[in-house]
């Protein structure tokens, strides 16, 4: 190696050199390769960093999986050298702050940030596309339809940008990604808000006068050091059409400040005589000259304008051509559902307000496939072992309480198996009852036991009144006070002889009659089934509050003189203590995916070694290829994460909602705590897409995996934002039913500390959390 470039300022540098002498950049950071000390290494929030992946003038691009949901992201940490100044760490937060605002299709989104080891970082969706400037230099110039596609994107994600007084300020071919989509067309990322400002007053983080972004595409305000403002982002836009009509910039010199001059003073040339072989259009033109004016007031005054008059230039020159070898022989334009823009024919998204454009052919709806295409949802195939399986425990159900568990990895269809098995034997005649996690997430004390409690008794889902427990022992009725909520009517009984004082129960006190009350509930289903059997089912063992699983756990080890078979599922790295029988489930064989997925690949997903894939891969695979997507990662929490990631505004935002309200929420609720223009045409998508079910009324995640990719990918402000929201008054008393309130009919408390500390609320929340804290201590939930 004879010279290091240096990537902040080209200097050429001995590579024998560890900082650049000009700029002091790390260039040995360029030639470390393995010795790298951040690989390996876990940042808060369980993201391991894995391998460098690019080096800007600002920080070192990683990626990086979360391990949780084995997702791919990417984390960016500041250079070292560039901590001692004040405004760089200034700046670096303020990117954090700003990008995690932005919540739109075609930006990037920001996850977290935060400080680790005096290391500032970033973490952000992980982009698998090609740079604009790449897509140029291998694939040669674009088609004007294709240059005016990529464009409105761009101007559709600084349109967001700039109602939240975002300004890119460093706007170039570099910073835009393309993703191929099946169709052929792109799906555009901008990126690196690194130099982004907010224009609050009193708040110029950066100082008067000093010059950020790159020369080749600097507005000439910027390059004064003047304030600038959305129009300066126009004029890189302006730039970057030149570049891709002509094959070159407007403005070129020997070194950056002849450009920068250039900018300043010398009128751009005419793209149409720069490229005369490119033909291109009197109306493309006058566009891009008037996006690089001089004078900021003779620009595009928004994005939306700039964006508006790409699509009917695009429109009229179809409309006018007569020649079928043009390639701006478009398909007919079209109106937007959400706003009625005007939308040229072949383009994914509405240019005004982001929403995907709702075509014959691109509209989501219940999925009708051709011939020969895989059918969704999924027929339920490969396993009629494991139902085989789960049969022999049912039959040798005796006078005793039985157990099974199924075992295995997220996806692996765990949760669909036992419904089956559960729908067959109530087919059989069986008394099935079904429990799990509280919709939030948040572990709801109590909250799974209440649910097996009250479908056991057929009490109602609050836990009824005394009255509904006459046949419970004096432990039983303190049990079910306890774990409903619920106080006598009557004066207060005489303590228990268990009891350590005068009606003041113990931590093994509260463990104890919680169990008795389940042991009555299991005695008072038994009765109530006769001859057959009883079944219990727990799904998500491993997301249950830990005073319902203690109640499990102690009736199983301590179990009353009844017939139940009780079922649970969790994955691999946990463990219940239940003991007995358990199923490890594997994915689907190659050959039923192969069937399922009509021949399609499953792009490195399989097991390497059992050869087997996940049923959820499977679905979620046929999604996406069906959608557009092209290349799929193969890993199942990616695959999601893209397909989130490429949905349209609306659809996205009302699916964050979801994910943050929790499950079985009402519609009503959604509109307290995010604003879209369409929310029916919203929900129709994420149902048509598989991403949410609606159960009488109530709308829910299609998957606890998705619900957790989905709260793992919305920006870090946009997420605190809805929490804000949903902790609001007005949301905590509108559209719950009985049966998802606390005990009381009010929002539980682990809800609410659970919203109080994503919103940031530091004082709510540690209120709320100690009051959790205390309340779980009780109960023996430690």
């Amino acid at each position: 190696m004879t010279e290091v470039v240096c990537p902040h300022c080209e200097n050429a540098c001995e590579p024998s050199h560890k900082f650049c002498p000009v700029c002091g950049f790390p260039i040995a950071e360029l030639v470390k390769g393995n010795e790298d000390p951040l690989i390996n290494s876990t940042l808060p929030g369980g993201y391991v960093i894995q391998e460098l992946v690019g080096v800007g003038g600002m920080g070192r691009v990683y990626r990086a999986e979360q391990k949780a949901l084995g997702r791919t992201v990417a984390v960016k940490i500041i250079h070292p050298h560039l901590l001692g100044d004040e405004s760089a760490s200034a700046r670096f937060i303020t990117e954090a702050r700003a990008a995690s605002r932005l919540n739109h299709p075609n930006s990037v989104g920001v996850i977290d940030f935060g400080k680790n080891n005096a290391q500032l970082y970033l973490v952000m969706e992980f982009l698998r596309g090609r740079d604009l400037a790449r897509v140029v230099y291998e694939d040669g110039l674009l088609p004007i339809p294709r240059i005016v596609d990529v464009l409105v994107q761009v101007l559709a994600a600084l349109d967001e940008a700039h109602h939240l007084d975002i300004i890119h300020r460093d706007l170039k071919p570099e910073n835009i990604v393309l993703e191929p989509m099946r169709s052929g067309g792109d799906f555009v990322k901008v990126v690196d808000f690194g130099l982004a400002k907010i224009r609050d007053v009193g708040t110029n983080i950066t100082s008067p006068g000093l010059v950020c972004g790159t020369p080749d595409y600097m507005a000439p305000e910027q390059g004064r050091g003047d304030p600038i403002d959305a129009r300066s982002d126009l004029y890189a836009c302006g730039v970057i059409l030149f570049q891709l009509l002509t094959g070159r910039l407007p403005f070129e010199a020997e070194s950056p400040t002849q450009v920068v001059l250039m900018h300043l003073s010398q009128p751009p040339p005419d793209p149409s005589k720069i490229a005369p072989d490119r033909e291109i259009p009197q109306v493309i033109t006058d566009i891009t000259l008037k996006a690089l004016a001089k004078n900021a007031n003779e620009r595009y005054q928004s994005s939306d304008e700039f964006a508006n008059t790409l699509k009917a230039a695009l429109v009229g020159m179809a409309e006018r051509s007569s020649n079928p070898a043009h390639s701006w022989a478009a398909e007919p334009n079209i109106s937007c559902s959400a706003c009625g823009a005007t939308v040229p024919g072949g383009q994914k998204f509405c240019g005004d307000c982001g929403t995907r454009v709702r075509t014959a052919s691109t509209v989501r709806t219940p999925v009708q496939p051709a011939v020969g295409q895989p059918s969704l949802p999924l027929a339920f195939t490969g396993r009629e072992e494991d139902i085989d399986w789960l049969d022999l425990c049912r039959f040798e159900v005796g006078s005793w309480v039985a157990t099974a568990r199924l075992v295995g990895d997220h996806g692996v269809g765990k949760t669909r198996l036992l419904r089956q098995f559960l729908r067959n034997a109530q087919e059989s005649g069986d008394l099935v009852v079904e429990s799990g996690p509280d919709p939030w997430g948040s572990e709801v004390g109590y909250w799974a036991l209440r649910q097996a409690v009250a479908g056991l008794s057929k009490l109602p889902p609050g836990g009824g009144t005394t009255a509904d427990w006459t046949s419970a022992t004096p432990e039983a009725r303190r049990g079910l006070e306890e774990i409903f909520g619920r106080t006598a009517t009557k004066a207060e009984p005489p303590p228990l002889a268990w009891e350590s004082g005068a009606g003041e129960m113990t931590i093994s006190d509260r463990r104890f009659v919680a169990a008795e009350a389940l042991r009555w509930a299991m005695a008072r289903a038994s009765r109530s089934a006769q001859k057959n059997r009883v079944i219990l089912a727990i799904d998500d063992l491993h997301a249950i509050d830990g005073a319902s699983r203690n109640a499990f756990l102690d009736v199983i080890q301590e179990p009353p003189l009844v017939g139940i078979l009780l079922v649970g599922t969790h994955p691999p790295d946990f463990d219940p203590g239940w003991g007995g029988p358990e199923r490890q489930l594997s994915g689907l064989p190659l050959a039923a995916f192969t069937s399922l997925g009509k021949g399609m690949a499953p792009n490195g997903a399989a097991d390497g070694k059992s050869r087997t894939v996940s049923p959820m891969y499977v679905e979620q695979l046929i999604r996406f290829s069906q959608e557009g997507g092209k290349s799929p990662p193969p890993r199942l929490g990616d695959l999601i994460a893209q397909r989130i990631e490429r949905l349209n505004s609306d659809a996205r935002r009302v699916l964050q909602a979801v994910a943050v309200i929790g499950d079985d929420s009402a519609p009503d609720m959604l509109l307290n705590v995010v604003s879209v223009t369409d929310p029916d045409a919203a929900v129709d998508e994420l149902r048509a897409a598989g991403m949410i079910e609606i159960i009488e009324g109530r709308m829910s995640t299609a998957h606890p995996l998705i619900r957790d990719v989905v709260l793992a990918t919305i920006p870090a402000g946009v997420r605190r934002e809805l929490h804000e929201r949903a902790s609001s008054d007005d949301l905590q008393t509108a559209g719950w039913s009985d049966g998802t309130r606390g005990s009381g009919g009010e929002i539980p408390t682990e809800v609410l500390a659970m919203h109080a500390y994503h919103a940031q609320n530091t004082f709510e929340a540690l209120m709320h959390l100690e009051t959790v804290a205390n309340r779980a201590a009780c109960r023996g939930d430690l």
